[in-house]
């Protein structure tokens, strides 16, 4: 049983004392009004993580913060590691945010728990070259580059391929190809994903979750859901469960956006 299932099986508890008449079981409406605040604010907290808006706000706010700090983190690296880093950004503009070919994806929700993937996306530069009028776009440079896919650079409108090694100017034969076994150089395959696993297993999505402020986001929309309803402060000798559990429901919906 988890703990919101607890909470209202406890909650479930007071109802005997909710309700009825001065000449039989309650005595006195201060019973009735504490039992029934007990059991509203129980209802609320229980159902708070399973009610919807405030799931979609959870992992809205978190969600966002940690993008914010996954990109930071990946940019600095970039930086001070261009030879490791530069395939996942538009060329010559390695550790920039606005040339990022990746992006972070929330792929599945249960509750308040949610899975983050990452995805590549397509270059729309022109590979950079000193030679020749045709250029081109590389566009699965990222994922292609990450992978470590070799790539076969063959002429298409052109008979042969000319291109710079060192410094000195080469002419293929015609028709030929070249095969580039690791383009982006030595140092980038698979150096995105473990960068990715260092920030997800380690200190840094925890600080990451912390800093987006949640806690101080909500406390206020938290409060107004706790907040007594006039029915419940009015002097009583019976109230009704259902009534109560509709007025949690309402409270919660009505403080985090929901229907």
């Amino acid at each position: 049983m988890d703990s919101s299932t607890a909470l209202v099986a406890a909650a479930s508890g007071l109802e005997p004392y909710m309700s009825g008449t001065k000449n039989s079981k309650l005595k006195d409406s201060i019973v009735a009004q504490i039992s029934s605040t007990i059991y509203y604010q129980s209802h609320v907290m229980a159902k708070l993580t399973s009610n919807k808006a405030f799931q979609n706000k959870f992992t809205k706010v978190i969600f966002e913060q940690i993008d914010k700090d996954f990109g930071a983190y990946i940019d600095a690296k970039a930086g001070m590691q261009p030879k490791t880093f530069h395939h996942v950004y538009e060329w010559k503009k390695t550790g920039q945010k606005d040339a990022r070919l990746f992006k972070l994806n929330k792929l599945s929700q249960d509750g308040l728990s949610f899975k983050i993937g990452y995805e590549f996306k397509l270059s729309k530069s022109l590979v950079p070259t000193n030679k020749g009028k045709h250029r081109h776009v590389f566009a699965n440079k990222a994922s292609m580059m990450e992978a470590g896919v070799p790539v076969i650079i063959r002429p298409r409108s052109a008979e042969r391929l000319v291109f710079d090694v060192g410094g000195y100017t080469v002419f293929m034969p015609k028709g030929a190809s070249v095969t580039v076994t690791k383009p982006g150089g030595t140092r980038v395959k698979d150096s995105f994903k473990v960068a990715h696993k260092q920030f997800f297993t380690g200190n840094l999505v925890s600080m990451s979750i912390k800093n987006s402020g949640f806690q101080r986001l909500f406390n206020n929309s938290i409060t107004k859901a706790m907040k007594l309803p006039m029915d419940i402060k009015r002097v009583k000798y019976s109230f009704s469960p259902n009534t109560v559990r509709s007025q949690a429901d309402f409270a919660l919906n009505s403080a985090f956006g929901g229907a």
